[in-house]
C-alpha cells in the first residue's frame, strides 16, 4: 500500500519476515496508489497518477504518472501537518522518498513501506515478491518461495487467503482514538497521520492495537 494503513502497518510489528506482494495485480479499490490525511475538513485523499494499468496488470509493471505529483501532495501535507509535533522530523525523509526515482507504482509503494518501517523500528526482513526466486505471482507461490511458515494476516484477506496457504493466522487491530493535527478524531488514516503526531511512539500505539494472532 501506499503510505499504508495502521492495521497494514501494524502487521510490521508481528511478524518475522514481511512480504510484499508486488508481482500481484493492481486494484482501483485499494490502496495500491492512495493514502488518507488528516485535514481541517476532516480527511483527504492522496492519490497517485498512473498510466491505465489494464486487466491484471502486476504493480511492477503499472506505471507512475510524472506530472509533478510529489511537489504537490507534499504542498497539502505541509498544510496539514505542518504544526505537527514531529513535521519537521519527518518531511525530509518523507521528501526523499516520495520524490523516487521510481519507475513502477511497485517501486513507490515499497519504498513508502520500507520508510514506514524504518519509523516504526519495526523487526521484520522486508523482501519483495519480485525479487524472491522466480519472481512468483500467486500468493501460494509467494508463500513457497518466502520458506513457508504460518501467514499472518488481517481479518479483511482470511477468506481470501485460507485456500492458498495451510497455516493461516488473523490478528485483528482496534484503532483507539488518539491525538490528531485538528481538533476531534477521524479514524481510518495513513500511517503518516500516526508519524506526524507520535514519531518515535508511533510503534507503541500500533502495538496496542494489535490482536494476538490467533490461527483461522
Amino acid at each position: 500500500e501506499f503510505l499504508p494503513r495502521l492495521p497494514y502497518a501494524a502487521l510490521l510489528l508481528a511478524v518475522d519476515r514481511f512480504v510484499l506482494a508486488d508481482t500481484l495485480p493492481f486494484s482501483r479499490q485499494g490502496g495500491h496508489n492512495r493514502a488518507r490525511i488528516r485535514t481541517s475538513q476532516g480527511a483527504q485523499w492522496l492519490t497517485v497518477p498512473r498510466r491505465h494499468a489494464g486487466h491484471a496488470l502486476a504493480l511492477t509493471a503499472v506505471e507512475v504518472v510524472d506530472d509533478g505529483w510529489p511537489r504537490r501532495h507534499l504542498a497539502t501535507i505541509r498544510a496539514a501537518y505542518g504544526m505537527a509535533p514531529f513535521y519537521d522530523h519527518v518531511a525530509p525523509g518523507l521528501a526523499e522518498v516520495l520524490g523516487g526515482p521510481h519507475g513502477s507504482l511497485a517501486d513507490l509503494t515499497v519504498a513508502t513501506v520500507r520508510w514506514a518501517a524504518g519509523w516504526l523500528k519495526a523487526p521484520a526482513e522486508v523482501v519483495r515478491a519480485s525479487e524472491l526466486p522466480g519472481a512468483p505471482d500467486t500468493l501460494r507461490a509467494i508463500h513457497v518461495a518466502a520458506g513457508g511458515g504460518s501467514l499472518l494476516t488481517l481479518p479483511e484477506s482470511a477468506d481470501a487467503d485460507r485456500p492458498h496457504v495451510g497455516d493461516v493466522r488473523v490478528t485483528g487491530f482496534a484503532e483507539a482514538e488518539r491525538r490528531q493535527a485538528f481538533p476531534g478524531f477521524v479514524p481510518g488514516l495513513s500511517v503518516l497521520d500516526l508519524v506526524m503526531n507520535y514519531g518515535p511512539a508511533s510503534a507503541d500505539v500500533l502495538r496496542e492495537g494489535l490482536g494476538d494472532g490467533a490461527p483461522a
